[in-house]
């Protein structure tokens, strides 16, 4: 057991994350954290050396929230798609590969919509 040891709570738990799609290639999508929803972390001591440390941790902890939302929120984060959009089937003896080339974001209705110019070989 460490000399000080304490369980983190998050409220709410676990926190909640917005983000917006920002923009898309062949190979990564874009996104955006538009909101963190997180509005505390709580320290709670489990032994006797960290009630002793408990207030100066609590203080830290309050600093804590404020940075992590300060540091996430308006950030990008790149992620990578594996591979690039499209599709393949068979037809006969033939394997027909359908490919999204240029692709653009886009919405409709309130959904995430791709599009882009579809490449068939």
């Amino acid at each position: 057991m460490a000399l000080m040891d304490f369980t983190v709570r998050t409220e709410p738990d676990p926190p909640r994350v917005t983000v917006q799609a920002d923009a898309l290639s062949d190979t990564n999508l874009t996104l955006k954290v538009v909101h963190l929803d997180l509005s505390a972390i709580r320290l709670l001591p489990t032994n006797e050396g960290a009630l002793a440390a408990w207030l100066p941790a609590t203080g830290l902890a309050n600093l804590a929230t404020s940075a992590l939302r300060r540091s996430f929120e308006n950030r990008t984060f790149e992620v990578p798609l594996g591979q690039l959009l499209g599709a393949s089937f068979p037809a006969g003896d033939t394997e027909v590969r359908v490919r999204l080339d240029r692709p653009e974001l886009g919405s409709h209705q309130g959904m995430l919509m791709i599009s882009g110019t579809a490449s068939v070989s």
